[in-house]
C-alpha cells in the first residue's frame, strides 16, 4: 500500500471514529435528556394524583387525568386501606396482589418515592393535609416504550448518516492527502532529475580518469586536457549540488539580510556585464530603469534574481532578437521588475511548470533547470511575486518586489 493510500485509510479511519464518538455521545445526551424529562413528567402525575382532593368524588380518570398512564391509589384511613383503581385493574389483576399485600411490600419502602422495580412501577408515598396517607402508583411502561422507540429512531438515524459521512471522509481524504501526494511526486522527480543530472558530469569525469590512466608523462597535452575537463565538471557538480541542497532544503540556506537595496543602481551594474554577452550573441539588450528604485531585502539575493532572468532571456532570446529590461515604481513603494525577450509563445499550460525544479521546456538546450525555480524562491521569501505573461511577441517575466 501506498503512503498515501495509508494516508487516506488513516484520516478515513480518525474521522470515522470521531464521528461515531460523536453520534454516541449525541445519541447518548439525548437519550437520558428524554428520560429525565419522562420521569419529571411522571412524578408531576404521580404529585397530581396524590393530591386528588376526595376518593369519593367521581374518579379523576374520567376528566382531567384521562390522558394520564394508567394508575393506582392506595388510601390509608383510619377504616383501613381503601383501594381506589383508575384507568383499569392493571396492577392487581396482572400481578395477581391485594391492596392488602401490596401495603405490605411498601412498608418495606422507606424513600418517600421510588421504583418497584419488579413491577415496573413508580410509586409516592404523601401525607395528606388531613393526616391520612395516600400512596400513588403508576405504570412505567410507557416510559420504556417511548425510550425504545427514541432509542431505535437514533440508531435508524446514525447509521445511514455514518454512510453518508463515510463517502464524505472518502471525498475529504482525497482532498486531504492531494498535497501530500504532490509534494512526494515532486521529491520524486526531483530525485530522479538530480540523479539524472548528475549522472553526465560523473560520466565525464569517470572518462577522463580513464584517459588520465593511460597518460604516461604530465607534459602530454592529454593530460591538461583531461585535467581541465574533470576541474570543470567538478565546478559545475559543485554548483548543482549547491542549488538543488538550496531548493530542498530552507533550513541550509544562510539567513539574508533585510536591508534596502538600490535597485537601480544594482540593476544598471549587472545590465553592463550582460551588454557584452547580447553584443557577441547579435542580440539588442536595451534596459530602461527609473532612478532611485529600492527594495528591502537582501542584495546578493536580488542580484541574483536579476542574473537568473537575464541569462534565461540570452539562452533563448530569438535569433537576432532584442531584450528589454524595465524597472518602474508600483505604489505602496513597490517595485515592478520586467525581463521581456523576443521568441515563440510559451504555452499558458505549461507557465507555472517552468518554475518547477528541473523543468524545460527546450531539453536541447544547456542547463539543469533551477535558475527559475531559485529565482521564485527568492522572489518569494522577499513577500513578491514572479509571472510569465506574453505580450507584443515577447515572453515577459514580471517580477514586483
Amino acid at each position: 500500500m501506498s503512503v498515501t493510500k495509508k494516508l487516506r485509510v488513516k484520516f478515513v479511519a480518525v474521522f470515522m471514529i470521531s464521528m461515531l464518538v460523536f453520534a454516541v455521545a449525541l445519541g447518548a445526551v439525548i437519550y437520558y435528556e428524554h428520560r429525565a424529562e419522562l420521569e419529571r413528567d411522571c412524578m408531576v402525575y404521580l404529585l397530581n394524583i396524590n393530591n386528588y382532593a376526595n376518593t369519593s368524588d367521581v374518579r379523576p380518570a374520567e376528566e382531567e387525568f384521562a390522558s394520564y398512564p394508567p394508575y393506582f391509589v392506595l388510601e390509608i384511613t383510619d377504616y383501613g386501606v381503601e383501594a381506589e383503581i383508575t384507568l383499569g385493574d392493571f396492577f392487581l389483576a396482572d400481578q395477581g396482589l391485594t391492596a392488602e399485600s401490596l401495603m405490605d411490600i411498601m412498608s418495606t419502602q422507606v424513600e418517600e418515592t421510588g421504583v418497584l422495580s419488579d413491577y415496573n412501577v413508580r410509586y409516592y408515598n404523601g401525607v395528606r393535609e388531613s393526616g391520612t396517607h395516600r400512596i400513588s402508583f403508576i405504570d412505567i411502561d410507557y416510559i420504556t416504550n417511548e425510550l425504545n422507540s427514541l432509542l431505535l429512531h437514533i440508531v435508524l438515524f446514525v447509521i445511514p448518516s455514518l454512510g453518508v459521512l463515510f463517502l464524505l471522509s472518502l471525498l475529504l481524504s482525497w482532498w486531504f492527502a492531494k498535497p501530500a501526494k504532490d509534494a512526494m511526486e515532486d521529491q520524486r522527480r526531483f530525485i530522479s532529475s538530480a540523479s539524472h543530472e548528475l549522472k553526465t558530469p560523473i560520466s565525464i569525469i569517470t572518462t577522463n580518469m580513464d584517459l588520465l590512466s593511460e597518460v604516461e608523462d604530465i607534459s602530454d597535452p592529454n593530460y591538461e586536457f583531461c585535467c581541465d575537463n574533470i576541474r570543470h565538471e567538478c565546478d559545475r557538480m559543485s554548483g548543482l549540488v549547491g542549488a538543488m541542497l538550496w531548493l530542498a532544503l530552507p533550513g541550509s540556506r544562510s539567513k539574508n539580510e533585510n536591508t534596502e537595496v538600490d535597485f537601480s543602481q544594482l540593476l544598471e551594474q549587472e545590465a553592463l556585464r550582460f551588454e557584452v554577452m547580447a553584443f557577441d550573441q547579435k542580440l539588442a539588450l536595451e534596459v530602461d530603469c527609473a532612478p532611485g528604485l529600492t527594495v528591502r531585502g537582501d542584495e546578493t539575493q536580488v542580484t541574483r534574481v536579476i542574473d537568473v532572468l537575464v541569462e534565461n532571456a540570452l539562452k533563448y532570446c530569438a535569433p537576432d532578437g532584442g531584450i528589454k529590461i524595465t524597472a518602474a515604481p508600483s505604489g505602496s513603494r513597490r517595485v515592478t521588475f520586467t525581463v521581456a525577450s523576443t521568441g515563440r509563445e510559451i504555452p499558458r499550460e505549461v507557465r507555472d511548470s517552468i518554475f518547477k525544479p528541473f523543468y524545460q521546456i527546450d531539453s536541447t538546450r544547456h542547463g539543469a533547470g533551477l535558475g527559475l525555480s531559485i529565482a521564485q524562491e527568492i522572489v518569494s521569501s522577499m513577500h513578491g511575486s514572479i509571472k510569465l505573461e506574453y505580450r507584443d511577441g515577447k515572453n515577459c517575466f514580471v517580477v514586483e518586489l
